[in-house]
Order: structure tokens, then sequence, then C-alpha cells
């Protein structure tokens, strides 16, 4: 990374000066102990800079320290659409703090704010309160609003009267004014994309303009493509990337693998998903005279024709990824690359970057060479047909029955790997991920559960070995990179999460916490019990996100020291980045200052663009999921509670499909939510949900405009099994 700013420094400094309420003379004498001296006046500087900020407040008295000092607390502000919202707090300690009507200061859903903690109160619901229900939830009062959510936002267009409105979909934020001059060609009933001008106040209502017209609000097309547009994710290319495209070549020619290892009579293959429709990796598997293997991972050469500072590697940098939901593809290079001259078709020569691992019977690995490369794959195979080979199915064999022996060999290898991997301590969380199933005109006409067989985790692992093969490489020659890195996950969260885990009957003393073998250990036996499901998912989220560096930290989750992405540049730019370091590597260049910047900001930029993309995903996914279930409103299905929240149960179907059973529904009790042991339980009956718990609900809405999925406890059936 960048070296810090002086700034940045004495920012850092004085905050961990002020874990206590103390004075800027306590400060100065603390940062003199640190051998930190800096001028009073930017002291005073950087002191107000954090209260405005809301890392820290200041008394009357002049003295500093962070809002928990004073009883106050920093967070994300949460409407609920129903008057009332939740405050998260941002150093993510603690649960949510309610924020009652009228004491939101007209704080807008995502506004980051600075709350006053007041003294527990019961929530407000109907019925008599009890002396327990009144310890069950903070509650707290927005002092001020530290930083407004983004001005522009995505919804409909309706009329209220001869007044046409901006209408957001969830109800959390309030109805904004839109003049005829401010509309566009917008219609009532349109969805569009909206720039907030003012935010209103007690006399005037909130203004806004139209910037963008997505179509009908009706349809999940237009929800899906406000929700790309909210991420920032542009589908069409622009005229100059096109124009690029168009004068390259859409066949290899010969000058085009001059001094290139020529590859094409190699029995190498791939294999992906039956949809697949770009394939950026191959594979060959070959025995050596010392009875070791000999693996090829063959990834296409996309560096060849995206040349750095270009339009088309400009656009692939802003893009960073491309995303995937549905039956449909938002691709980080237009298709005449990625589908064609850069993707690995079966029976036609392609350039490739071509890796080539040594490795023992046990799963050493003893050396790598990396090639550029010509190729012909020889087949495009599919999961599902690998696995039936590998099962001796006649049929699928007969198609192939010289690649019958080289898959059973590469499947006893990959599952070598994965043995030496979770040897050394990596984690298998095992999630299940669902899969929205589409027909001919693109509508959502199933979800099923994804399956993953040998072929699957064959695949997986020799794209593991090859990343760790680069990354390592690429380390030891010190050439600048982005790595792909997965820090090692905060103690704290992982004391919480055996706190959770002890509901389901583990103990993890800290010292199994800062062992992952003992964390693998708790997950294997949840894997056969269906009232454990949601652990692995508890697990997921108390870990660090994966992201994307300059730095080699090491990743966490695979117990490895040296990691990066180097298998898909057809849709993720670090690889891209990585193929060109390691083409300079070959070359014998060594690493520039320069190198290493574009690296930092590329990580940056890589990382943004990813968590932006499956954000996207996942809310349009959640669209398509509610526009199919829509069709079974009112049918009984059967579920396990997979989360509890102050306000309600989440619950997930067989299927994956999840929706919420809100607190307000469930009217034949009083209940109370614990936070710690994660349950709501009813003080009448004493009905007790807790996370794994096998229900039965009834469907009662489902919007494939909004995503939303509500259902009830069926009526005398809240639990089955």
């Amino acid at each position: 990374m960048k070296a810090k700013t002086k700034e940045a420094v004495l920012r850092e400094l004085i905050l961990q000066s002020t874990q206590t309420i103390c004075t800027p003379d306590d400060i100065i004498r603390a940062l003199n102990k640190s051998g930190t001296h800096a001028k009073h006046t930017e002291i005073v500087r950087v002191l107000a800079q954090l209260v405005d900020e809301g890392y820290l407040m200041r008394a009357r008295s002049n003295r500093y320290g962070k809002p928990e000092a004073f009883g106050c607390a920093a967070g994300t502000f949460c409407a609920t659409g129903r008057g009332y919202a939740f405050v998260r707090p941002e150093n993510g300690e603690g649960p949510d703090i309610f924020i009652p009507p009228h004491k939101d200061l007209h704080a807008w859903h995502g506004d980051r704010v600075l709350i006053r903690i007041r003294q527990e109160q019961p929530p407000r619901r109907r019925g008599k309160q009890t002396k327990s229900a009144a310890k069950s939830r903070q509650e707290g009062e927005v002092l001020r609003i530290l930083n407004e959510t983004r001005d522009e936002i995505t919804g409909r267009i309706v009329m209220r009267g001869k007044m046409t409105v901006f209408h957001d979909d969830s109800g959390k934020l309030p109805e904004i004014v839109v003049s005829k001059k401010h509309l566009m060609d917008a219609h009532p009933g349109d969805r569009v994309a909206l720039k907030v001008l003012f935010r209103g106040n007690e006399k005037y209502l909130p203004q806004g303009t139209v910037m963008k017209i997505f179509g009908s609000g009706l349809t999940v097309q237009s929800s899906a493509d406000a929700i790309l547009y909210e991420h920032g994710i542009t589908v069409p290319f622009p005229q100059a990337v096109l124009d690029e495209t168009n004068s390259l070549p859409m066949f290899v020619r010969e000058e085009d693998w001059k001094d290139r290892l020529d590859l094409r009579s190699k029995m190498l293959f791939t294999i992906d998903g039956d949809s697949a429709k770009d394939f950026d990796d191959a594979v060959s598997l070959e025995t050596l005279p010392n009875g070791h293997y000999r693996l090829g991972v063959h990834i296409a050469d996309v560096s060849y024709y995206v040349k750095p500072g270009s339009p088309l590697d400009q656009e692939a940098y802003n893009r960073g990824t491309s995303v995937y939901y549905a039956d449909q593809v938002v691709p980080m290079l237009p298709l005449p690359l990625s589908n064609g001259i850069c993707s690995l078709n079966p029976g036609v020569n392609r350039l490739a970057f071509s890796a080539f691992i040594e490795l023992g019977k046990d799963g050493t690995r003893y050396s790598a060479e990396f090639h550029h490369s010509v190729i012909c794959s020889y087949a495009r195979l599919t999961y599902n047909q690998v696995n039936k080979m590998l099962t001796d199915d006649w049929q699928e064999c007969n198609l192939h029955p010289d690649l019958v022996p080289v898959l059973k060999e590469m499947n006893a290898l990959a599952k070598t790997l994965h043995e030496v991997r979770m040897r050394r301590g990596a984690l298998e969380l095992n999630i299940p991920e669902a899969v929205v199933l589409c027909d001919r005109d693109g509508k959502a006409c199933g979800v099923e559960k994804r399956e993953r067989g040998d072929s699957e985790r064959l695949i997986e692992e020799f794209m593991l070995i090859a990343n760790e093969a680069v990354a390592e490489t690429l380390y030891r020659h010190r050439m600048p990179t982005v790595y792909r890195v997965h820090e090692d996950p905060d103690p704290e969260k992982l004391r919480i999460f055996a706190k959770q885990a002890r509901l389901f009957g583990y103990r993890l003393s800290d010292k199994d916490l800062a062992d992952t073998h003992q964390l693998q250990r708790v997950l294997d036996q949840t894997a056969d019990d269906p009232e454990q499901q949601a652990l692995p998912t508890l697990l997921l989220r108390s870990l660090a996100r994966a992201r994307y560096a300059p730095e080699c930290l090491g990743h966490y989750g695979l117990a490895a020291k040296f990691y990066l992405h180097f298998t898909s540049p057809i849709r993720r730019y670090p690889d891209l980045v990585v193929h060109r370091m390691l083409t300079r590597m070959l070359d014998g260049e060594q690493g520039t200052r320069e190198l290493t910047e574009f690296c930092e900001d590329a990580s940056i930029q890589s990382t943004v663009r990813e968590q932006a993309a499956a954000e996207a995903e996942r809310d349009i996914e959640k669209l398509y999921m509610a526009d199919y279930m829509s069709q079974f409103i009112g049918h009984p299905f059967d579920g396990f509670i997979s989360g509890i929240t102050s306000f309600g149960v989440y619950v997930q179907l067989d299927n994956l499909v999840e929706g919420m059973v809100r607190l307000d529904t469930m009217h034949n009790d009083w209940f109370e939510y614990d936070p710690d042991k994660m349950t709501l339980f009813g003080k009448h009956t004493g009905q007790n949900y807790h996370l794994g718990m096998r229900v039965n609900v009834t469907l009662v809405n489902a919007s494939g405009t909004t995503g939303l999925i509500d259902f009830i406890f069926t009526p005398d059936e809240d639990s089955v099994g």
C-alpha cells in the first residue's frame, strides 16, 4: 500500500490515545511518549475533524473521547418503513439500537449517524408490558447526521392526487416531489433513477430530478436494471471499446503464436457448467518418467489482446469483474472477446498462458513453470458429463472413451490435493448455493440447490494449486502484482461465534478458535444435521472478507501462504494484471515503482467492484426468486429458521429461498428477543424459536419488483419435526 500521510498516522495515534475521556494535553503527552511530536495546532485541527466525522466527541470541558465513552454510538441508520428505525453500530459491538418515531432527526435510510443511547425501554408493541420485556431492547436518539446516503436512488414514479412523486419500493425513504420540468419522459409507474435536490424540512417536502428511466416499474428486468445502475454497473460498452474490439482479429493467425510453446497436439480440454459460454481454463495431465504428475492448467491469454492503457483495458479496469445473475451476464469484456477469440472453444486454435506443475503422488508440489502457448482444446466437457464418466456411465464414457482414464487419474490427484489442503488447516464451509432456473423468455421457472460433484471439486483443486504456484513465483521474484488475501479473523468476532456455537452444543476455547482444524471439526459435525445448517453461515460472518491487495498477506480460509487469482482473466481484472506481471517476470524485467503503484490502485479498484458486483448479484437473485415464488402465495412450506432479529425471524425453505416472518404477524403471544441466545421466547405459551428449528410457514407475499418474501407461521403448525 502507499505510505500513510502524516495526518493519517496522527489520526490513528489520536484515536488510540482516546480510549478514555481525556484533554488535548493528555493526548499530547501520549503522543510524545510514543515518539510522535506534532504541533498543538495540528492536533487541535485533527481532533476537530474526528469530532466532525463522529469518531470522537467533545465535552464542554474540552475533553475528548470516543462516542461510547459518552453513552453514544456512530452507526448506519436503518429505516423500516413503519415509522421507526434501527441503528447498526459501526464498531460491530452489540445488537442494533431501536430509534423510536420522532427521534430520528429526519435521517434517511443508509445515513451514517451519531446517536445517544438511552436507558433500555420496552419495545413498542400492543399488550401488557412485563419487567423482563422492559430489558429487551436499547433505544437511541439521533443527535447528528454525519454522512448523508448517496444522493441518487431508484424507485417508481407515482401520483399523489395531482402531485407527481418518487416512491421507494421498500418504503424506507420518504416520498420525493418531482416537478414536471424534472420528469424527463417518465410516466407514472415507470422505474427511474432520481437525484435528490433537496432533502426537505419542516416546511417543504423533499425534491428530486429524474436521471434515468428503466421502463415499467412492474417488471423484474426494470428492477434488475435499477439495481445494476445503483451499484455503478454499466451494461453497454463505450463506442471506443467497441471500435477497438472490431479491429482485433477473430481468429488466431500464425504470426500470433510466434515464440509460443505449441501445445495443439496435447490432449487438453475444458470442464464447465452446462450453460457456460466463455471458457477461460483448460486442463491436462501426464505422468513423468520419475512417476510424478505434470499437471497443466492452461488459461486464456487475454493480455495478448487487451493492452495496458487501451480503451479495452480502461473499461475492464473500471468494471473490475463480470456480473452474473439468473441467466444473464454483464461481461467485463465485449462478447467477441469473452465468448470469442479469448474463449478456449473446442477444435480451434487459441492463445493461452500455460502453467505446468510437477506434483508427487502424495500431492507435494515440486516445481512450476510457465509458458505462453498456443492450444487447441480437444473437447468441451460439462460438469454433469464428467461426473457421469467418473461413475462409469456407459453412454457418456462411450462419447469420449479416450478421456475416461485421464479423468479418473485427475480425480484421484484432485482428492489428494484436497486432503493436503485440509491437513494444513483449510476451512471448507460447504454453504449451499441456490441456482435460479429460467425459461426461454428469461422468466424464473425454478430454484434449486447447486450440486457439487467430483468434477467441480477437480477443477477447483487444479485452479487453487495453479494460483498458489503463480503467487509464490511472483513473490520470490519480487515482482509487483495483485494478491488475493484473506486476513486472520478478529478474535472477538470468533468469540461471538463460539457463543453461538455453544447454542448448538459445541464448546470452543480461545485455543480452539485459533486452530482452524478445530473449527473444521465443528463444521464436519454439522454437515449431516439439518438443525445445524445455520452454523457454517454464522462462522462465515465471523471471518474477514477476502479482498485484493498488493501485499502477499496469505489466505486464512485456504491456509495458503501465497495466493492470487490467475485463472479467470476473461471475467476478473486482477487475473489480467497477474498475467501481465508474470509476462514481465518471464521476460527478465524487474518491478518498478510505477508497477507497484498500479498494482496498489488495481487492488483497491478491483475490491470495490467485486463487492458491488456481489451485492448486485445477490439483490437481483432475490428479485428472480421472489418472482418465481409469487405463484405459490397461500401455499404452506417446510423450512428452518436461518436468522433471528428483534423484528422477526428469517426462514429458509428447502430450495434455499429465504423470507421473513415478521414479529407483528405473530399475534398468539408476547415474544421477547434474546440476542445472546438468538431466540424469540413466548411469555405465555412458552413457544421458543431458535436457529435451525424446523418450522412450517405459509407464503403471504412475494414481490418480483422488490425481492421481498413474507411468510407467516402456519396456524397450529408452528413447528414440524
